[in-house]
């Protein structure tokens, strides 16, 4: 019970983000809307009352420190405003030149009362994508402010594990052949032509499972760092308890292959190339990281041992590919990955530029695009309009910019960059100190790349492969992943030196 406790708010984040996965991916709003408000009370509750204490700290003086530091905090300023943007257009409501014809004809004036102030089209549309950053932004500012470094990564491991039970029902369901996701009929779900696990579409699936394969190596790459960490000061301790030791470097490379497989099996194209490109990331830099500590007769050994391991991997994947994955990836060419990406074979970008330059300031409202493309379509486009996922321009930037206009997209741009302040703080002091460090205390080089902590590295390459899975689909408009994201982000410091090292002597201790 102490450990609960003591862990509340990390634990309470986890099954958030958690339950969020649960509900059909969160991408549904009938499922979504009775449970998100009383989920962003209990986080509210939770930041203020429940804060992690630090060593030596009352709870009263870390629910100090929390507010102290959220007062001064422009993430949560800048969340704040974003939120508040989002929340005028409930007071400021328009009519939808085409769903609204007959309202029009009466005589209702479709111009919103305030033509200077964000507005939106259809409240009920607005309040999916409103409720979606609101829990989302809250999330992110408890673990920013109520997680100290050991609960930020309490945090992401109860994630993966999550994650790991969302991979296996996928593989379940695949195997039984399931109608829907839990067992529903897809058609009541989403109208995709695809599922896997929860999620009723398979790109936001694929997205989802390549965030957890890359935060899944960071936490592999956390635990090596600690064992090695051990054996230097007590390498008796390490030899004794061999097997234990080898158990806890190694346990996430479980959930990480599981994660894998998942990204693949949901016939996702672009998770297919994601999740290839990080394993090739991660892998050679996990390859230069370790040979610092290797003699050369260890590195050309492991390396041997690694590549193998890795050519397995590869060839089991490919003898037992099924053939719908086999088409799937056959399909596969830059010319295709550019198009997509650019957007330059469908009518949505094109589409979406013309409704921001409309709505420049403030954009159209949530979900305003599928109200506002008919008009702007020309009679080719009309006679090929996409039916099934027309109301997303598939590229997740270029829609929250037609809906929520310049400053919605600065102030969403400004969140993210502030998660990653600290981030960046913490790269250049580390850059700074290896002008003076021994060669022998130096990194891999290059040393701007490699002097970040590897468990940092891997987590910003997941966000980043989500980042650019956003510019071809549509994966943010889950909650899921949209919080995944998010969250990944601010639990970045705890896995930063300056944050960790001032709380390495209550790890065990506070838990």
């Amino acid at each position: 019970m102490r450990f609960i406790y003591n862990n509340l708010a990390a634990i309470h984040v986890a099954l958030v983000v958690s339950l969020l996965a649960w509900l059909f991916g969160g991408a549904r709003a009938d499922v979504l809307e009775p449970v998100v408000p009383w989920l962003l009370l209990l986080t509210a509750e939770v930041i203020v009352a429940f804060p992690q204490k630090g060593l030596m700290e009352t709870t009263y003086e870390a629910r100090e420190r929390v507010w102290r530091a959220m007062k001064r905090d422009p993430f949560v300023w800048t969340a704040v405003g974003l939120l508040v943007l989002l929340a005028i257009p409930f007071l400021n409501n328009g009519l939808c030149a085409s769903c609204d014809r007959a309202l029009i004809a009466l005589g209702h004036n479709p111009e919103p009362p305030f033509k200077f102030l964000p507005y939106c089209v259809d409240r009920h549309d607005h309040y999916d994508v409103f409720i979606n950053f609101a829990i989302v932004l809250v999330l992110a500012a408890a673990v920013r402010h109520s997680l100290r470094a050991r609960g930020k990564r309490l945090m992401m491991k109860l994630v993966v594990w999550n994650g790991f039970a969302l991979a296996l029902l996928g593989f379940l369901q695949s195997v039984v052949g399931a109608p829907g996701p839990l067992w529903q009929p897809i058609s009541e779900l989403w109208p995709a032509n695809g599922f896997f696990s929860t999620f009723g579409y398979q790109n936001m699936a694929g997205s989802y499972f390549v965030a957890l394969f890359g935060i899944a190596v960071a936490l592999w790459r956390r635990a090596d760092d600690e064992v090695y960490a051990l054996y230097k000061t007590d390498p008796a301790a390490v030899e004794k308890n061999r097997y234990r030791t080898f158990c806890r470097r190694h346990t996430f490379l479980i959930p990480a292959l599981v994660f894998f497989f998942a990204a693949i099996n949901t016939l996702s194209r672009a998770a297919i190339v994601l999740v290839i490109a990080l394993t090739t990331v991660y892998f050679f830099h996990t390859f230069f990281s370790l040979s610092r500590r290797m003699s050369r007769a260890e590195r050309v050994r492991k390396g041997t041992i690694s590549l193998a391991v890795t050519g397995l991997v590869v060839f089991f994947a490919v003898q037992t590919v099924p053939d719908d994955m086999r088409h799937e990836v056959g399909s596969l060419d830059t010319n295709e990955v550019l198009v997509r990406v650019t957007g330059k074979g469908q009518y949505h970008v094109r589409v979406a530029m013309e409704i921001w330059k409309d709505n420049f300031l403030f954009g159209c409202g949530g979900w305003g695009y599928k109200h506002f493309c008919v008009p702007k379509m020309t009679r080719e486009e009309l006679k090929s309009i996409q039916s099934v996922g027309g109301a997303n321009v598939h590229n997740d930037y270029l829609q929250f910019l037609a809906e929520h206009g310049f400053i919605g997209f600065g102030l969403m741009t400004a969140t993210v960059l502030f998660l990653l302040a600290p981030v960046a703080s913490t790269w250049r002091h580390l850059v700074r100190k290896t002008r003076f460090a021994k060669p022998s205390a130096l990194p891999a080089k290059p040393v701007a790349l490699f002097v970040l902590p590897a468990p940092a590295f891997c987590i910003l390459m997941a966000a980043l492969a989500t980042f650019i899975h956003g510019f071809g689909d549509c994966p943010l408009r889950s909650a899921a992943i949209l919080a995944l994201f998010y969250v990944s982000l601010a639990s970045v410091p705890g896995f930063l030196p300056h944050e960790a090292s001032s709380e390495e002597e209550e790890n065990h201790a506070a838990c």
